[in-house]
C-alpha cells in the first residue's frame, strides 16, 4: 500500500510538468544532461527528531517529508554514532575498538525499508559520515587535536576502526541497491591548522578510502564540504575528492562563495544556492521564489541542483521548502 501511495503521489505531482513521470527518471536525465533546463532538481535535508531515527518511524518520516516537499531524490539521514567516550588519559583510547559486524543494522533497516518503498521511483542516497566525523562525535574535536599533537598513532588507530566499519556499511547499502551516497567531510577547517599537516594526516587518507567505495559502481554521489565545525579559507584540498556533485559552504575566507565559483573550482555540477539560515528559514514564500528565480537565471544552461549549504534547521517552515522546490521546478519567463 505504501508503494502504491508513493507512485500515485509522484505521478500526480508531476502531471503538469514537461518532465519524466517519476523522480528516478528526472535524476537520470539530469545526470545525462538531457533534462529540460527549465526544470532544476531540488532537495533540502533535515533531521527528523529523536523519535524518528530508527525503525518504521524513521522510514515514515523520510518518505513523508520527501512526498510532501516534492524534492527529487531521497537522502537518508545518518543518525547512528559510536557513543560518547571520555578520554582522560592515553589508555582511554583503548575503549575505541573495531565495530561489531552488526553495528549498522538499525540504519541498514531504514535504508532497506525506504529503498523497498521508493527505490523504483526515486534515487536513494544514504548519508555516510567520514571517519573523522565519527571520531569527533565520539571523543570531541579538542581531544582529537590534543592527541594528534602528542600521540598521533592512537588517533590513527581509532580512525582506522571507523574507516573499515564505514566501508562495510557502504558495501551493505550497495547490496540493497542504493544509487549513491551523500558524503560529508570535515577536518579541513581553519581551526585545525594548529596541527601541522592535520588534514593530510588525519582526514584525507581516511575520507578517500570511504568515498572511493561510495563512488564505485554508483551513479549519484554528493560531496558535502561541511562547515558545522568552523570556517574554511580554501577548498582546493578537496578538488581530488570523488563525487559527481559538489555541495559547499556559502562563504569561504569570509567572502561569499557562489555556485559559479564552486563549479569553476571543481569542474563539476554543484548543489546549493540557498543559505540554510537565510530566506529558506526567515523569509516568506515570495522572498524565496524571487531569490530562486534570480538564481536560476544566473545558472541558466548549467547543471545544478537547488539546495542549501547544509542541513536545514528543523524549524524551517515547510511552506518555504515547498515554495523553493516548486519554484525550482517551474519555468519562469
Amino acid at each position: 500500500m505504501k508503494r502504491l501511495i508513493f507512485i500515485l503521489f509522484c505521478l500526480a505531482s508531476l502531471a503538469q510538468a514537461q518532465i519524466p513521470t517519476n523522480k528516478r527518471e528526472v535524476m537520470q536525465q539530469f545526470l545525462s544532461g538531457t533534462l529540460d533546463e527549465s526544470y532544476v532538481p531540488a532537495a533540502f535535508f533535515m533531521h527528523f527528531g529523536k523519535d524518528a531515527r530508527t525503525g518504521e518511524k524513521a522510514i515514515d518520516a523520510h518518505l513523508r517529508y520527501f512526498l510532501s516537499t516534492g524534492m527529487d531524490f531521497v537522502k537518508i539521514q545518518f543518525e547512528q554514532g559510536y557513543g560518547r567516550i571520555r578520554i582522560e588519559k592515553p589508555e582511554d583510547w583503548e575503549q575505541i575498538k573495531a565495530l561489531p559486524a552488526d553495528f549498522f543494522a538499525p540504519t541498514l533497516e531504514v535504508v532497506q525499508g525506504i529503498y523497498d518503498i521508493a527505490g523504483a521511483n526515486a534515487m536513494i542516497l544514504p548519508t555516510v559520515y567520514s571517519p573523522f566525523q565519527m571520531l569527533i562525535q565520539s571523543v570531541g574535536a579538542k581531544t582529537v587535536v590534543a592527541y594528534a599533537k602528542t600521540e598521533p598513532e592512537r588517533v590513527k588507530k581509532a580512525l582506522e576502526y571507523f574507516t573499515e566499519a564505514l566501508i562495510g556499511y557502504v558495501k551493505a547499502c550497495k547490496k540493497i541497491g542504493v544509487d549513491g551516497f551523500y558524503t560529508p567531510t570535515q577536518g579541513g577547517e581553519i581551526k585545525f591548522y594548529e596541527v601541522p599537516a592535520f588534514f593530510e594526516t588525519f582526514v584525507k587518507p581516511y575520507d578517500l578510502r570511504v568515498m572511493q567505495e561510495c563512488n564505485a559502481n554508483t551513479q549519484l554521489n554528493i560531496l558535502h564540504i561541511c562547515d558545522y565545525e568552523g570556517q574554511y579559507d580554501d577548498l582546493t584540498r578537496f578538488i581530488s575528492y570523488p563525487g559527481q556533485i559538489i555541495n559547499a559552504p556559502c562563504e569561504i575566507a569570509d567572502k561569499p562563495f557562489s555556485l559559479q565559483a564552486c563549479e569553476q573550482l571543481f569542474k563539476r555540477p554543484v548543489m546549493g544556492g540557498l543559505y540554510r539560515k537565510g530566506a529558506i528559514l526567515e523569509g516568506n514564500p515570495d522572498d524565496i521564489a524571487k531569490e530562486i528565480k534570480i538564481l536560476k537565471k544566473s545558472q541558466k544552461g548549467k547543471l545544478f541542483i537547488l539546495g542549501a549549504d547544509c542541513t536545514i534547521l528543523p524549524k524551517t517552515p515547510i511552506d518555504n521548502i515547498r515554495t523553493a522546490i516548486k519554484t525550482s521546478h517551474h519555468t519562469h519567463k
